[in-house]
């Protein structure tokens, strides 16, 4: 390694692998507003080591003392922190930790990568972009970035993470009125915006249309009011809850959400065993009709309660059970019945951290099949029935064959 550049860029002099490596390992449990959270994409280039390497790339090689200093400006210095499972190794200083993308450092570099080019912006090609990371931190540092992929989920990924923010940046415009009839929605965008006090927050309000605080009294506004302009982040929220409320009125039918009569909780007081729960005959569980937003709520049906009794968590009371998922199976037609045999190895849904759920089968009365059912044990240890019989969660295959639930016969 020579002490003068030479014309070089520091990258093939220097780099400071252990910051990049350190900050790398950190940013993987950032969950906000970082841009891995925006689509899970397979191999994505960590920001800090994009960074970081875009900086080593651009910047000349100082040489000497001015190379260690660049070193320490762009990647800091490691340092250790003492924690309850022992000393981990941070970063101190430098520009590639996350939440120092807006520092004073990384604004001076910016006018470094700047005068290296003449004065100019540099252009930074990623022909292969995927996730966008490169040309994300290529535009952070003030470079004309250029991205593509093959992929068009990457593109539209690109278009996500580069193009739209930028071309949005720093503008205001009018929400869509839609997301304005929509009080809680209307409520939190006027609360990030500092209004907080109740009154001054009802005023506001009542100039959106929510007067009384039932829903909007009016469907369009003649002139847009201040209240109604927003940035780009806001305008996301918004056709986002949108977009999600048509999903969730297309999806009702198919995910199906049931209310089922229980009680929510049986917390004890403080150093006290938990209150057993209340006995109550047990109700069939009954289907919600999903709203014009597709939202779906068991507070009709629990209006219909004892009041008092609700305020008691070992009361039972309606809960929504929304439908997430469907478990699928193959089948197979019994060859003495006839009836649709699933082809299941185990009944067993859950078996660990105390909690135990598996599928109940209880042949129909036409003998066409089987109907499923959930069957939950109580928290804690196993009863001695469970213990005693660990055939319950025996499901209709084995090595023998394929039991039929309905006949008992066996075909191999």
């Amino acid at each position: 390694m020579s002490d003068g550049s030479d014309g070089r860029r520091l990258i093939e002099a220097a780099f400071p692998l252990k910051q990049v490596s350190i900050d790398s390992v950190h940013e993987k449990n950032v969950r906000h507003g970082h841009v891995s959270t925006l689509h899970v994409w397979p191999a994505r280039r960590p920001l800090a080591a994009s960074r970081a390497v875009l900086l080593a790339t651009l910047l000349d090689d100082p040489g000497g003392d001015g190379r260690r200093e660049l070193l320490h400006r762009i990647g800091g210095r490691v340092a250790r922190k003492a924690t309850g499972r022992g000393e981990k190794e941070e970063t101190t200083g430098g520009v590639l930790h996350w939440g120092r993308e807006s520092s004073p450092e990384l604004a001076r570099l910016r006018e470094e990568v700047r005068a290296a080019f003449g004065g100019r912006a540099p252009r930074v090609l990623d022909p292969f972009a995927g996730g966008g990371a490169i040309p994300l931190e290529a535009m952070r540092l003030g470079c004309e970035a250029a991205a593509s992929d093959i992929n068009p989920v990457a593109w539209f990924i690109l278009r996500c993470t580069l193009h739209y923010p930028h071309r949005m940046a720093g503008k205001a415009r009018p929400l869509p009125a839609p997301s304005l009839r929509d009080r809680a929605f209307a409520e939190a965008f006027l609360k990030a915006q500092g209004i907080r006090k109740a009154g001054d927050l009802r005023a506001h309000l009542a100039r959106l249309g929510h007067g009384d605080g039932a829903p909007a009294q009016q469907t369009s506004f003649d002139v847009d009011p201040p209240e109604s302009s927003a940035g780009f982040p806001w305008h996301l929220r918004a056709w986002g809850r949108q977009v999600l409320a048509g999903a969730r009125r297309e999806l009702a039918a198919r995910y199906p959400t049931w209310a089922e009569f229980e009680p929510v909780g049986r917390k004890g007081r403080r150093g006290q065993a938990p209150l057993p729960p209340k006995r109550f005959p047990p109700r069939p569980p009954a289907l919600l009709a999903p709203d014009a937003h597709g939202r779906v709520s068991a507070a009709a049906l629990n209006a219909a309660l004892d009041p008092l009794s609700l305020e008691d968590p070992r009361s039972p009371r309606w809960v929504a059970k929304p439908t997430v998922a469907y478990l699928w199976a193959r089948t197979a037609e019994c060859g003495g019945c006839r009836a649709e045999v699933p082809l299941l190895k185990t009944l067993w849904l859950c078996k660990r951290g105390g909690k135990r759920v598996r599928l109940a089968m209880t042949p129909r009365e036409d003998g066409s099949g089987v109907d499923f059912a959930l069957e939950r044990e109580e928290e804690g240890p196993r009863s001695a029935a469970a213990r005693a019989d660990d055939r319950l969660g025996t499901g209709t295959m084995s090595r023998s064959g394929a039991r039929c639930p309905c006949c008992g016969a066996i075909a191999t």
